[in-house]
Formats: structure tokens, sequence, C-alpha cells
């Protein structure tokens, strides 16, 4: 599934989207997607200007992201008036993730009940692990989210 295909799964667009490519999965049970990390890319600009980083909670945002789409084809697509908003979210980061760098996801399903989901992984690169989370995901209706603020 490549970036194109990935808009269908995700509400979120340029420059939200921070994985490429869906590589495997098995719906209730796991997605493998990754990220290619390069200095262009809108959140390295300025972070840090000595020293591009990959900051850590887009790390966050990409394993959301794998996980709003496992979430979707273990159960159905999201319906126009419904977002997959983040419940919560553990993370361990263990190295830097720099320019030139492509991070690989690897999440699994470890339950669902109701609208929420529950899921946990890990991000690596070259083989090496960068980050370990596990979360939620919660399926909402847009009208429960309150009038719009602006």
């Amino acid at each position: 599934m490549g970036f194109t295909e990935l808009k269908q799964w995700l509400r979120h667009r340029h420059p939200m989207i921070y994985i490429d490519r869906v590589l495997d999965y098995a719906p209730g049970s796991h997605l493998t997607s990754s990220l290619m990390v390069s200095g262009t890319m809108d959140v390295i600009a300025g972070h840090f200007p000595e020293r591009a980083i990959f900051p850590a909670s887009h790390l966050t945002q990409a394993f959301a992201q794998s996980g709003i789409i496992l979430y979707q084809v273990s159960t159905s697509p999201v319906a126009d008036d419904e977002l997959t908003l983040i419940g919560s979210m553990k993370s361990r980061f263990t190295r830097i993730v720099v320019p030139g760098d492509q991070v690989v996801f690897r999440v699994r399903s470890e339950r669902i009940e109701d609208t929420t989901f529950f899921f946990s992984g890990r991000a690596t690169v070259e083989d090496r692990p960068v980050a370990v989370f596990s979360g939620t995901l919660v399926r909402v209706k847009v009208a429960d989210l309150g009038r719009m603020l602006w």
C-alpha cells in the first residue's frame, strides 16, 4: 500500500502524513509500515540547525497512523462523520532518528473493545530499535467533539 492508497485510510494530509508505505498487514493481527526520513521534510527544518534530528513526537504520530490503518482494516473504514483519535500513548525512545534513516514500524493489535483499539509496537532503523510504543485509539463521531472553535 503506497502513499496514494494511504490517503483512503488516513484523514491526515501533507504535511501531517508520517508514513510512506504499508509493507505488510494482517487484519486483527499486525501491520508493518515505513518512513524514509529526508532532510527536506517540514518537520526537520530548524530541528536542530546544527544537527538535524527527526522529532520523537513525529515518530509517535507515525506509530499512531500505522495503528489507525490497522484498526480500520481490522474493523471497518472510518465513516465521513467519524475520526480516530489517540486515547493514550506510552513510548520509550532509545536512539535518535536522522535524515537518511528508513524507519520501520511494526504494530500489533492487542484487543478491540467497542470503539477502542489497543495496540503496541516498535520502530527500528536497520533492525536496531529506536522506539517502543503502546497505546489506544478511539473512534468518535465528529459531532460529539462539540462546536468548532475556529
